[in-house]
């Protein structure tokens, strides 16, 4: 007996590393104790799985083009909404200038940007000494000085830092 116990660690120490590869070997080869059920119920689920997530796609997929349109439409009303102001009518008003354009398209682009955040923009159209015509993008007219540098400082720390007023007295 005292034998037994003192080779009985040995022999447990060589039954587990004979009994770890035969598991691996099994496992390796396909056959697994407890895993066949998992597989199985995997396998049953796997097609409606797939079914699920195309129809969720396809919600998405049709979700995004009713909300492209909705943009598209959007835009296409408020740029057909746009009237360009020429700098000789607004006497005696003060605007707060995002940006000055020789371009248009880029004057229309940087409205579109403003009007998405909210804002109502307006063009001022401008000819310079040299007949460079110039529009400039408002999002806000307004007729007191004070009001106008309060509203600008606002602006300038909400939104653009590069923001101006213009008025033409």
């Amino acid at each position: 007996m005292y034998h037994f116990k003192r080779w009985l660690p040995f022999i447990l120490m060589i039954l587990l590393l004979l009994f770890f590869p035969a598991l691996m070997f099994l496992r390796k080869n396909g056959f697994s104790f407890f895993e066949n059920k998992v597989r199985k119920e995997t396998l049953q689920w796997a097609p409606q799985d797939s079914i699920r997530v195309s129809d969720s796609l396809k919600k998405i997929k049709m979700g995004s083009k009713v909300v492209e349109k909705i943009q598209k439409d959007s835009l296409a009303k408020t740029d057909k909404e746009e009237h360009p102001v020429s700098a000789g009518d607004i006497r005696g008003t003060y605007h707060i200038i995002v940006g000055s354009f020789t371009d248009p398209e880029n004057a229309k682009l940087e409205a579109r940007k403003y009007r998405n955040l909210g804002y109502k923009t307006n063009f001022i159209s401008m000819t310079d000494r040299n007949g460079i015509k110039t529009e400039l993008v408002s999002v806000n007219t307004l007729n007191n000085f004070e009001e106008a540098v309060r509203y600008l400082s606002e602006f300038n720390r909400k939104f653009d830092s590069t923001a101006w007023i213009y008025s033409d007295h």
